[in-house]
């Protein structure tokens, strides 16, 4: 897997976007999604499509550090055997508006949609023959985080399911 890959898998990096208007978007869901903290992957739990993106990660943390209702803010952090095999930060408004994130030390264009109470979509935005990828993120329950990921574009159930469970 490569560590592009690899860090937009964990966030952002969920299925296919099913969003709604963003002007209904924000009447219907306010508040805190109640996702700040730290989150642990739970490999076991998880499902990783090694054809599309490689080996699975050892470990992995993601610490979401701003969850106002309006914003997220988050660092991704995955291991391999050889170290730090992703590194991901991000600070989007949930809007659906593109905005910057790093992944990997380079900059690539994403955007959050507030899809639900406690979820959102993430999509990665890049030049024609860049991986196109998009991410349903949804706290299930509160110390359960699930990522259900479109890698391929291809239509069907997600190509990776990532589950993060409460760290603190």
């Amino acid at each position: 897997m490569s560590t592009t890959a690899r860090a937009l898998s964990a966030v952002v990096g969920v299925a296919l976007l099913a969003a709604l208007p963003v002007a209904a978007q924000a009447q219907a869901f306010s508040g805190s999604m109640g996702v700040a903290g730290r989150w642990a992957i739970d490999l076991p739990r998880s499902k990783f499509n090694t054809a599309l993106t490689g080996p699975p990660p050892l470990s992995g943390e993601l610490d979401i550090t701003v969850d106002d209702g309006k914003n997220l803010a988050w660092t991704l952090v995955e291991e391999d055997e050889a170290g730090v095999a992703a590194l991901q930060f991000a600070h989007a408004v949930l809007d659906g508006a593109p905005t910057k994130a790093v992944v990997n030390l380079n900059l690539v264009m994403i955007s959050v949609q507030r899809v639900g109470q406690s979820a959102v979509t993430v999509t990665t935005h890049g030049d024609a023959g860049v991986r196109h990828q998009s991410m349903k993120v949804t706290r299930t329950d509160p110390n359960t985080i699930l990522v259900e990921q479109d890698i391929d574009g291809q239509p069907g159930p997600p190509d990776q399911t990532l589950i993060l469970t409460r760290v603190k």
